[in-house]
């Protein structure tokens, strides 16, 4: 590959590198937002749901973005994907991008689960929270 594809195999891999710090970034806070959550702490829950929809949008720009690197780098046929860009590279370049490429693939897999488990936890707060507020309504209540 030379000149643009060069280039473009090279934003394509700091992209790959800026969403695997993001996605860290991305775990810390569902993590913080799980213990926020725990801790009925309304004030860091809402601070938290804002930082993690902002990255979330960073994350889905990069997503759009690699998407056009990926069609730049294997041209307009097919489908983009980076398992076919994988096989049209020369072997240590595949290794080392398919590494990369797995590990971010395992980072947002461990999001999802995490991002899964706090909205079920946050649902079942809530849901209890209604029943409560509707056992105390009818304890209250003028009979």
């Amino acid at each position: 590959m030379k000149g643009k594809s060069t280039e473009a195999l090279a934003a394509l891999l700091r992209d790959l590198q800026a969403d695997r710090s993001a996605y860290a970034r991305l775990r810390d806070l569902l993590e913080a937002q799980f213990q926020a959550a725990l801790r009925h702490q309304a004030e860091p829950l809402q601070r938290l749901a804002d930082e993690i929809v902002a990255l979330v949008d960073e994350l889905d720009a990069h997503t759009r973005q690699r998407a056009l690197l990926l069609r730049k780098l294997l041209g307009s046929q097919g489908e983009p994907s980076m398992s076919r860009l994988l096989q049209r590279l020369p072997s240590t370049a595949s290794q080392a991008l398919g590494d990369i490429w797995t590990a971010l693939e395992e980072q947002v897999r461990e999001c999802k689960a995490l991002n899964q488990r706090n909205c079920q936890l946050i649902t079942e707060q809530q849901a209890l929270m209604r029943r409560v507020m509707g056992v105390e309504e009818g304890l209250y209540a003028e009979s």
